[in-house]
């Protein structure tokens, strides 16, 4: 293998690295400092953002290393433990996604009616069952249903997707249909349905208060907004995850040396980058939770400052710019996505 792919690599792995944890832990601070403000959908997405936040730091940094030195060099508990954890945290991330956004469809269908929508224990619970549904999946290679090997380049692990066993064979039908195909199938449906629910109240806003009224040019925005943000979730599910779907596929049902071995490892840091684009995708387009980091990074940034100043100096203008800002964050707190 030359040299210059696993350099390539190892740089991939090392910026999905330092992207995904300064993101995530970023998301996982804000929600840790506002446990009171936690709402239904922020759950999965704190959900979502823990999961990758332990991937990227109990996997990314010994996949940079193994592509550094050129081969897997933590035998193979090492090889089993990182697939492990990388298969637990990616299946973990796919559910609550897609449970994210069939929340997002039931709070749109059922605005109105607080008692048909998803409340914060239910959320807590759902996720929770997201993350032991993953956690049967993962365990089962552990168990002797299929198992891990390198994958690839042999800087990496996963599941034995070029085996010939009935038995391999089997579980990768299963997860394939449990654990892509079922939360693809949700995401799609989520997305047309909310779409169809944000047409029909557009419609209704103009029929109850004209074309030109302000309720109406609001309803628009908010049809256009909701389409964007369900049409990016569904599209970067697709994008991190088909490319790694289809080529296990055709791995389980061809020749196991048709794709080659960098072909076959360009798939996987496709899947693997999901924890980079996540808290983009799915926490900086919501408006609310833009707003709580930013209020975060500027109260770090003030008690940095006022820390170095003398207590004379903080007892007066800090601490009512403190007020104001706590306050506004408050305020700011329930606006919409």
């Amino acid at each position: 293998m030359v040299a210059s792919i696993y350099v390539a690599f190892a740089v991939v792995a090392a910026v999905i690295c330092v992207t995904s944890v300064v993101l995530n832990s970023l998301i996982c601070l804000v929600f840790l400092r506002n446990k009171k403000l936690l709402k239904a959908p922020d759950i999965f997405i704190a959900s979502v953002a823990l999961s990758d936040l332990f991937y990227s730091v109990a996997t990314l940094p010994l996949l940079f290393v193994a592509n550094v030195y050129g081969a897997w060099i933590f035998g193979p508990q090492g090889c089993k433990a990182t697939a492990f954890i990388a298969t637990w945290s990616g299946l973990s991330s796919l559910m609550n996604l897609s449970l994210a956004g069939y929340e997002r469809y039931v709070a749109l269908v059922f605005l109105y009616k607080s008692q048909r929508t998803f409340t914060r224990r239910q959320a807590a619970r759902s996720s929770v069952a997201m993350w032991l549904y993953a956690l049967f999946w993962s365990v089962m290679p552990l168990c002797g249903w299929s198992g891990f090997e390198l994958e690839g380049i042999g800087t990496s692990c996963s599941l034995r997707w070029k085996s010939r066993d009935r038995l391999d064979l089997s579980y990768h039908i299963c997860l394939i249909l449990t654990c892509y195909l079922l939360p693809v199938s949700v995401i799609i449906a989520s997305y047309y349905k909310s779409c169809c629910e944000i047409k029909k109240g557009a419609r209704r806003a103009k029929t109850t208060w004209g074309k030109k009224s302000p309720f109406t040019r609001k309803a628009f925005a908010m049809e256009r907004k909701m389409v964007v943000l369900f049409g990016v979730m569904t599209v970067a599910f697709l994008v991190a995850w088909t490319p790694y779907a289809v080529v296990s596929l055709i791995s389980m049902i061809a020749d196991p040396d048709v794709i080659s071995d960098v072909a076959s490892s360009i798939p996987a840091y496709f899947a693997k980058s999901s924890a980079c684009y996540n808290p983009i995708v799915y926490v900086f387009l919501y408006k609310r939770l833009r707003q709580r980091i930013l209020f975060t990074v500027v109260r770090r940034r003030d008690s940095l400052s006022s820390s170095s100043r003398r207590p004379s100096n903080d007892s007066g203008g800090t601490g009512e710019s403190h007020n104001r800002k706590l306050l506004s964050f408050k305020k700011f707190d329930h606006t919409p996505v």
